[in-house]
């Protein structure tokens, strides 16, 4: 007997049977079925809604189980099957007796509800399906309902993630992980099974590996492209049509921390408003909270960023913001191209628009260049929003990955940046302290921001503005021009309104006409002019945080959510701002030599607004955490079918692709010729004949013994083999004899080809969409 069996001779045991005649490969798929079984073991461990004691469950589970596989997996001591049986059932008794009194916990309910049936029963199996499936392939078909009992596992196991809502919370990180691993662990339980019964030779060979490999790359795939909310447990309170009109006024909590008037803390102006404007606030239940936007800010042809739907009487809350300062301008769009009709437009490759919609970072984002540091803060700025998207105070340094809060409702993502933030006024800047020009150097590296290609009449128009704003300004310095810009808006009109028509004839309009708009226009405006002016500009988009937009219906609103929030406790009521859909926002960036980019309001020196004109003036309305259990949502079939469809879609596109790559490969080898050439032949012969629904060669058959075996009434394919065999292992002195054979063998090829491949439409058809041929990777 050769080596191979070496072990089951030493152990005195009766010649292998089954996979168990490749030592090496058996030992590879009972390794591979025990890591199946543990990883979905550690996943019922760990589950918050299954309690696994160190009691009766981990002892069958983590000792019994596995010592019953390895019992029936190892040789028959003395070469007899009832010492492996006698072997097997002793420390199933042991076990069973000595766990009858153990007290009977809920988990027995996974399986079985009677506390000394399960061991038995779980030892039992293992056994059985361990020694059939390993022994004797004629009876371990019955191995074929493992897979199913796992996939069955899972399904209970989602199905105690949803026994509260506590429990739902809690499971809801593990549940897509379950849903994936059922689907693999089904696939690669039925590949070790199916491979078991069949072995094809020792070891693993190159389509088991090829197989291995995808299933780890797929599962990597999916865990890594999967959105985060896809199977989400969330718990509604009823079965009933939403009612986002049905409010309610929340309780009145109180607020020790008076509104500071005016400028922000640190003495800056921001948007005017009407500070004598009276509106509510009111709740609105979290299962009832509208569709929540696209939450760009004040962009072009965008929402408002409302975040939360909209409405012309009410402001909705989109974020609440954790900050030790005040204005924070938080920016999610920077716009630094410039079209001469359709106005300032987005920077593709600006890293900042990247890193604002950048989702699920694996690790924090550290910005590595250098940036002007003159004046600048640094600082954390903490978001609890209703958005997915990272708004960033300039300059980001660090960004932390997103975080999804459990139980804050609508209000599920955080957010963390830390930057550089300019701490002060950036009109406070006077000739004494600021006296650079912007240099070269400067001018080339941000040629891109002071481009201003205008048609020739709006180019008038923008100038001879620009002319009457600088006539009395306070000073020709740099700063001092941007300054005589804003100011120049002293007589305009600024309104909340849906217009967000930033298009250079908008912007004329409301430079000769109108003389109104919302911050859009003003922003927009501002950045232009400042162009033209000789100053990089850009307009950014997102939301303002300030003081000044704080009002006592924001405060009280801040003061209930904090009294529900866990996430918002941490920080003190006075950092706290409450960030609605009239808070979005656009304004101007200028750069500052020595300074960098500094954030500059365009609408500070406009008239304030009037009414609705005032985002301040609606009711805020504030989501209301529920506390009540409530019935969970019903199975989500129809994402799980979706993610079934996309992976079952991707992996035909690349059978399909690795088939026909591999033909046109062989194909290109084969014209080569020599001994690379006929064997890349051979194997395109074999794929055309599978594709075509001939038998599969088995891998221990010679070239010749199929052509015997399979169609010795087709001499054709006889005569091929019998060249590809002599080409394939003969020394050849004269290369033109090994031409010439090559030639007689492509010729072969063809008369095969012709000769066995059937005709007609439907056979047509059924080549072009086989994929046999990758039997023979």
């Amino acid at each position: 007997m050769n080596n191979s069996h070496a072990f089951w001779n030493r152990s005195g045991g009766t010649p292998p049977r089954g996979i168990c005649r490749y030592p090496g490969k058996a030992v590879f798929f009972f390794v591979l079925r025990l890591v199946l079984h543990a990883v979905l073991l550690g996943v019922i461990l760990i589950h918050p809604a299954v309690t696994v004691g160190f009691d009766r469950n981990f002892i069958v589970l983590f000792i019994l189980c596995p010592l019953e596989a390895l019992i029936a997996f190892l040789p028959a001591p003395k070469g007899r099957l009832k010492y492996k049986f006698i072997a097997a059932l002793l420390p199933v008794l042991a076990v069973s007796l000595a766990l009858v009194t153990l007290p009977f916990s809920a988990f027995d309910a996974l399986l079985f509800d009677a506390p000394l049936l399960y061991p038995l029963a779980a030892g039992f199996f293992t056994f059985i399906f361990t020694l059939l499936l390993f022994h004797y392939p004629r009876w371990g078909k019955l191995a074929a309902l493992e897979p199913f009992l796992l996939a069955f596992l899972c399904f209970r196991i989602l199905r105690f993630s949803r026994a509260s809502e506590e429990i739902a919370a809690k499971s809801e990180w593990i549940t897509p992980f379950v849903l994936v691993w059922t689907v693999l662990t089904f696939l690669l339980y039925s590949a070790v099974v199916y491979s078991c019964l069949y072995p094809a030779g020792s070891g693993m060979n190159r389509r088991e590996g090829l197989a291995a490999g995808l299933g780890i790359a797929a599962l990597g795939l999916i865990m890594t492209f999967l959105p985060v909310d896809f199977a989400r447990n969330g718990i509604i309170t009823n079965l009933l049509e939403n009612r986002a009109d049905e409010m309610s006024k929340p309780s009145d909590y109180e607020w020790n921390i008076e509104k500071e008037g005016g400028a922000g803390r640190n003495g800056r102006k921001t948007v005017p408003g009407d500070e004598d404007a009276e509106h509510g606030l009111r709740e609105l239940s979290e299962y009832d909270w509208p569709g929540q936007g696209d939450g760009k800010g004040k962009g072009k042809g965008k929402r408002k960023g409302d975040g939360a739907g909209s409405g012309q009487d009410v402001q909705y809350t989109v974020m609440v913001v954790a900050s030790q300062m005040e204005p924070v301008y938080m920016g999610n769009e920077f716009m630094g191209l410039f079209d001469s009709f359709d106005g300032f437009q987005l920077t593709p490759d600006d890293p900042l628009n990247s890193l604002a919609t950048m989702r699920r970072l694996l690790t924090t984002w550290v910005d590595t260049k250098p940036a002007p540091r003159r004046g600048r803060v640094f600082q954390e700025v903490f978001s609890l929003s209703t958005l997915s998207q990272n708004f960033l105070p300039y300059r980001p340094v660090e960004l932390e990955p997103t975080v999804l809060s459990q139980g804050s409702g609508p209000l599920k993502f955080i957010h963390r940046v830390r930057s550089f933030i300019y701490d002060g006024d950036p009109l406070s800047l006077s000739a004494a302290l600021f006296t650079r020009p912007l240099g070269d150097s400067e001018k080339a590296a941000l040629s891109l921001y002071l481009e201003a290609p205008l048609r020739e009449e709006d180019r008038l128009v923008f100038a001879e503005y620009l002319s009457g704003a600088l006539e009395y300004a306070d000073s020709a310095e740099y700063v001092g021009t941007i300054a005589a810009i804003l100011r120049s808006f002293g007589d305009f009109q600024y309104n909340i309104t849906d217009d967000e028509d930033a298009s250079v004839p908008a912007l004329t309009r409301f430079l000769t006409d109108t003389k109104e708009g919302d911050c859009v226009q003003f922003a927009h405006t501002a950045a232009l002019l400042g162009r033209m002016a000789g100053i990089p500009s850009r307009v950014v988009t997102g939301f303002l945080v300030a003081d000044s937009l704080q009002t006592k219906a924001h405060r009280r609103g801040l003061a209930a959510l904090r009294s529900q929030i866990k996430a918002l406790q941490d920080f003190p009521l006075r950092d706290l701002f409450l960030v609605t859909s009239a808070h979005a926002h656009a304004w101007p960036q200028f750069y500052v030599p020595d300074y960098g980019w500094l954030d500059f309001e365009a609408t500070q020196f406009a008239l304030p607004p009037m009414g609705f004109g005032d985002g301040n003036a609606r009711d805020v309305i504030i989501p209301r955490i529920e506390e009540n259990p409530s019935p969970a949502r019903a199975f989500p079939w129809g994402a799980v079918g979706r993610v079934l469809a996309l992976l079952g879609g991707a992996g035909l596109v690349v059978a399909y692709a690795v088939r026909y790559g591999r033909e046109c490969f062989l194909r290109a080898l084969a014209a080569r010729g020599g001994r690379k050439g006929a064997q890349a032949l051979y194997l395109l012969l074999l794929a055309r004949l599978a594709a075509d629904g001939k038998p599969i060669k088995p891998a221990s058959k010679t070239a010749s013994e199929y052509a015997g075996l399979f169609l010795s009434s087709d001499p054709c394919l006889t005569d091929f083999a019998a060249l590809y065999s002599e080409i394939r292992w003969r020394y050849f002195d004269d290369p033109s004899e090994l031409a010439a054979r090559f030639k007689a063998l492509r010729e072969a090829y063809r008369r095969v080809i012709k000769a066995l491949t059937r005709r007609g439409a439907r056979f047509l058809m059924v080549r072009a969409f086989s994929l046999r041929g990758l039997f023979y990777l």
